[in-house]
């Protein structure tokens, strides 16, 4: 369902649209057609160039934990590249417009479902198989739908619009999602809603969600298509973030608790430490714990059907910005800042310095980063010549690889321990010591460490240290700056040569509300919708 658009125009878009609504809105009359609708949804926001990709890579590329590793690309500067110089804002066709592009095609498969659903169209009289009949599936159905439309607007907010709080009353204008299905061009006239509207939409979403979407698949219930897709948790686990991002210490708090369960229980357990590469990052295909009762740390991913939904991969975008797929020569590491060749990002010096790693202990430092390419076997571990690449989305391999070396693999979007860090930092500001301790301490020793028995009066440093260390190029870097109202630190932006990756912003710390963090509309949907307005 989810199709091959050539390019990220509004014109392409809706064609396609167009299209396949037609289609649908006329003959579908089944539940496994529904479920079709649905998967063409999660198949569209899982390319990778969308959530599968581009949204992870954006939210690392505006901040400060990496810096460029391939001079190619910033000397022919293209999509990325220019987000992490700042000077993507005129871009039309580029990283931003390809993951705006997927998302609305998600969200308006979300919106066509809605919509059917809406009208009673599917109707199944006399249908004995509680998997096909409508009465049985519509709530799970419209709570699938729900949570793809809240996930495509949330992270449109996040890359399009001025975070929450640039104004006291957050009326600034939000994300160019429509709130129905778009056919034709003339279903192009709708206003940017405003960012509040917009989060009190998604959460609206996210709550229904949360009521109507069952806690896991149920072979006995559910059709096979509904298995590698969102349950109640991966719904619970958005609206955290929403919460989250708003800075809203109560709401979130709360959420967490729904979505871990309450005390110190963890109702997704963390994988072993020595086991966070495969058991995490080099996870495939269906598993035993996709969305299942057997649970893990994995709460919601992209799941990678083989010979079914082939962008749900980490292949291109992910790869190509992270992973060294041919180690390096003498001569190639004897200066490190000509490199032509390997991936375009690294680990910045300034991660090196705000991880801190303990690395004769921490597991994620001596599984999950790469540090073998050095100028000399004696080079420091901080050296700006010893280079760190992160092992998330793939390891060292050849040109070709297979699913051990990362590609085709599944991306994991939400896993706990994001949200016991989370939670511990809303415990902390709520004056609970000993359960943000808790949940700091389960992250901790998860990974090699020592618990810590941290006074109250360092113990929120410690939380986002460990943020830091744990959520390394998951894509949440400039977000959870943006919600702390904390400057982007140039990093190693001010050390390219003559400072040409930091000029845009005169190589000193980017506000948290700058407008260099913050995406322009596309001029081709400005030109087709008159009522949407540009960012300044």
């Amino acid at each position: 369902m989810a199709g091959a658009l050539g390019l990220a125009s509004c014109e392409n878009y809706l064609e396609e649209v167009q299209s396949k609504t037609q289609i649908q809105a006329e003959n579908l009359s089944t539940v496994a057609e529904l479920d079709i609708l649905m998967t063409g949804a999660y198949a569209g926001i899982a390319r990778n160039i969308a959530f599968g990709g581009n949204a992870l890579i954006i939210g690392e590329t505006f901040g400060d934990l990496v810096g460029v590793n391939n001079v190619n690309y910033r000397n022919n500067p293209g999509r990325s590249s220019r987000v992490y110089t700042y000077t993507h804002r005129e871009e039309d066709y580029g990283f931003q417009a390809e993951f705006l592009q997927w998302s609305t095609f998600g969200l308006n498969n979300a919106n066509n479902v809605l919509e059917i659903l809406r009208r009673n169209q599917v109707q199944t009289p006399g249908e004995t198989d509680p998997r096909r009949d409508i009465a049985q599936q519509r709530g799970r159905l419209e709570g699938e739908a729900r949570f793809i439309r809240a996930m495509c607007v949330f992270e449109q907010l996040r890359l399009i619009a001025y975070p929450w709080g640039h104004t006291p009353d957050n009326n600034h204008p939000g994300p160019i999602a429509a709130s129905q299905s778009l056919s034709t061009f003339a279903d192009l006239a709708f206003p940017r809603p405003s960012v509040r509207v917009a989060y009190d939409s998604v959460l609206t979403d996210l709550r229904r969600a949360e009521q109507l979407l069952p806690e896991n698949y149920d072979p006995a219930r559910h059709l096979p298509d509904y298995q590698p897709r969102a349950n109640k948790y991966a719904a619970l686990a958005l609206m955290a973030r929403v919460y989250f991002q708003q800075d809203n210490v109560d709401s979130c708090l709360a959420v967490c608790n729904r979505l871990l369960g309450s005390g110190t229980s963890n109702r997704f357990p963390l994988v072993a430490g020595n086991q966070m590469l495969s058991g995490l990052f080099q996870r495939t295909a269906i598993t035993p714990s996709t969305n299942s009762a057997n649970r893990s740390e994995v709460i919601f991913e992209l799941v990678n059907v083989v010979s079914r939904n082939v962008q749900t991969t980490n292949a291109a975008n992910l790869r190509t910005h992270y992973v060294l797929q041919t180690a390096y020569t003498p001569a190639q590491l004897g200066n490190v800042n000509t490199l032509t060749a390997g991936p375009n990002l690294r680990m910045s010096q300034r991660f090196k310095t705000l991880a801190n790693f303990d690395r004769t202990r921490d597991l994620r430092y001596r599984t999950l980063i790469d540090t073998a390419s050095a100028a000399t076997a004696a080079t420091l571990w901080n050296s700006p010549n010893r280079l760190w690449f992160t092992r998330k989305w793939g390891s060292l391999g050849t040109t070709s690889p297979g699913v051990v070396q990362g590609v085709n693999t599944n991306v994991v979007l939400y896993r706990s321990a994001e949200f016991l860090l989370m939670r511990a930092e809303m415990r902390a500001r709520k004056n609970d010591f000993a359960g943000a301790t808790t949940d700091l301490n389960t992250v901790r020793t998860r990974a090699g460490l020592p618990a810590l028995n941290t006074a109250s009066v360092v113990l929120l440093d410690e939380i986002r240290t460990e943020m830091v260390r744990e959520l390394f190029t998951e894509g949440q870097r400039i977000h959870d700056l943006k919600r702390r109202r904390e400057a982007v630190d140039p990093a190693d932006r001010a050390t390219s040569p003559a400072g040409a990756d930091c000029a845009a912003g005169n190589c000193q710390p980017v506000p948290w509300n700058s407008r260099l963090t913050v995406f322009l509309i596309p001029q081709t949907f400005l030109d087709r919708n008159p009522l949407a307005v540009q960012n300044d």
